[in-house]
């Protein structure tokens, strides 16, 4: 070996590492490329195997180079325990990585809420998901335009809202109040036809998902079909439609049914919308 290469072994298989890693990742991205036709599995395989040949790759070098001291043991043992205490967070970080895409806690596309915050994920980095932000000073699930980057060790002990992983769909409700006089069987006939029409374009894609889903986990029986609930209040009868929506249209499928709504309820003299009244008794000042 030539004498300008102090060590030979660990410089050579340092390369060929290397070497291996770019391969296994030329492999892994043309294995997430072709494994998958949804675009949120081909980021979450491709990111998931990127992790794992760089961690290997490091861990590999470190074990050459450790060869190249007498007390490898020693070396390792001191490296390893200031790793963990100097990079606590970064290694967490990247732990948290790994069960994110291992665990399919949540990908690329999806609409996650995770410690009261809320938004689609546009990115799962080494140490930050980004996100971008719904909500906030938006009413409704809108978008703010913020970017919110949430270390991905706070997966770690915290409960993870994922609206899109398994159903497309969620369910909402929207609510009527109307008069005690009013006919409620016409009210709920308008409100259950609104419902139908709005969610009869996605019941049948979300019927799929849901015995998808039974196949994988112990799910309860549930109702797709839209339904209407009375509640009676100390000033209306309160009418509240409940439906399926698209997860990131949710605030649109409101805007679209109380318009709905209004007109039909509109063009019905037996249906009047109530609200907050008072009722107001005077009486005529005595006789002197």
């Amino acid at each position: 070996m030539p004498q300008w290469l102090p060590y030979p072994a660990a410089t050579i298989g340092t390369v060929i590492t290397l070497g291996l890693a770019g391969l296994l990742y030329v492999l892994a991205v043309l294995y997430a490329r072709h494994s998958s036709t949804d675009e949120r599995e081909r980021y979450r395989r491709r990111n998931f195997f990127t992790t794992i040949v760089v961690l290997s790759a490091m861990a590999a070098i470190a074990i050459l180079w450790a060869h190249t001291l007498q007390n490898k043991g020693t070396f390792l043992g001191l490296i390893g325990a200031g790793m963990a205490v100097a990079l606590k967070e970064p290694l967490l970080s990247i732990a948290g990585r790994l069960a994110i895409f291992s665990g399919h806690m949540y990908t690329a596309g999806d609409r996650i809420e995770l410690q009261q915050m809320k938004g689609d994920v546009i990115d799962v980095g080494f140490f930050y998901t980004r996100m971008l932000e719904i909500g906030s000073w938006v009413r409704g699930d809108q978008y703010s335009g913020r970017i919110t980057l949430i270390p991905n060790s706070i997966i770690f002990g915290s409960p993870i809202l994922n609206y899109t992983q398994h159903l497309s769909c969620i369910w909402d409700e929207v609510g009527l109040p109307i008069t005690y006089n009013s006919d409620m069987e016409a009210a709920i006939r308008i409100l259950t036809e609104v419902g139908a029409e709005y969610t009869k374009k996605f019941l049948e894609t979300a019927q799929q998902e849901l015995e998808a889903m039974k196949r994988r986990f112990l799910v309860p029986p549930v109702e797709f079909q839209p339904s209407v609930f009375v509640t009676v209040t100390s000033n209306w009868t309160e009418l509240r439609l409940r439906y399926v929506v698209e997860a990131k249209k949710r605030r649109q499928a409101s805007s679209y049914i109380y318009k709905e709504i209004f007109s039909r309820v509109k063009n019905s003299k037996n249906i009047q919308i109530a609200s907050e009244t008072m009722d107001l008794t005077v009486h005529p000042p005595k006789a002197a």
